[in-house]
C-alpha cells in the first residue's frame, strides 16, 4: 500500500482501496431493488472493522490491491470502473482458486450490515439495541434448575 495515497495519517486504506472496497461491498450485499435496504457500501463497514478487528486491515488492503492488479491484468483498468459482470467474474475466479479470499471481509460486512438501523427497520424489526429495554422472556419452570443447584459448587475460590 503506497503511503503517499493516504488521505490522513490515521486512515487505514488509500483512496483507490476505498473505491475498490465500496464496489466489493456492493457485491457482498447489494441494495434491495425496492430501495428499502441499503447496499453494504452505504453502511460503515470500514468503521466497524476498525473497531472490531483492526488487525485484519492490512490483509484487507492487500486483497483490495490484488483485485485492482488482477483487473488491470485482465481488463486494463482498476476494479471499480469495470462493468458489474466483469467484477463479479473476477471475484468468482479468484475465490475459485482461493476460497478464503475476501472471506473475512464478507463476515465482517454481514455482521455490520445487520446492525444498521435502516436494515433492521426494512426487516420489520425495531431499530434499537437489545438492552436496556430488553426483550420479554416468558416465565419458565425454575424447578428445572434443581439438578444444577444440587450439584453444588464446581469451582475453587481464588
Amino acid at each position: 500500500m503506497g503511503r503517499e495515497d493516504l488521505i490522513g495519517t490515521d486512515h487505514p486504506l488509500t483512496e483507490r482501496q476505498r473505491r475498490t472496497l465500496a464496489v466489493a461491498l456492493d457485491l457482498i450485499v447489494p441494495a434491495s431493488e425496492d430501495g428499502r435496504k441499503p447496499s453494504a457500501a452505504e453502511v460503515d463497514v470500514l468503521g466497524y472493522i476498525r473497531s472490531a478487528e483492526p488487525e485484519t486491515l492490512s490483509a484487507l488492503g492487500e486483497q483490495l490491491d490484488r483485485l485492482d492488479a488482477e483487473a488491470k491484468a485482465r481488463h486494463g483498468s482498476d476494479f471499480a470502473p469495470l462493468a458489474a459482470a466483469s467484477r463479479q467474474t473476477l471475484v468468482d475466479d479468484i475465490r475459485a482458486r482461493e476460497p478464503r479470499f475476501l472471506g473475512t471481509l464478507a463476515l465482517q460486512t454481514v455482521a455490520c450490515y445487520y446492525q444498521d438501523d435502516r436494515v433492521l427497520q426494512a426487516l420489520g424489526m425495531e431499530a434499537r439495541p437489545p438492552f436496556p429495554k430488553g426483550f420479554d422472556v416468558p416465565a419458565g419452570d425454575l424447578s428445572l434448575l434443581d439438578p444444577v443447584l444440587q450439584r453444588g459448587k464446581l469451582y475453587r475460590e481464588a
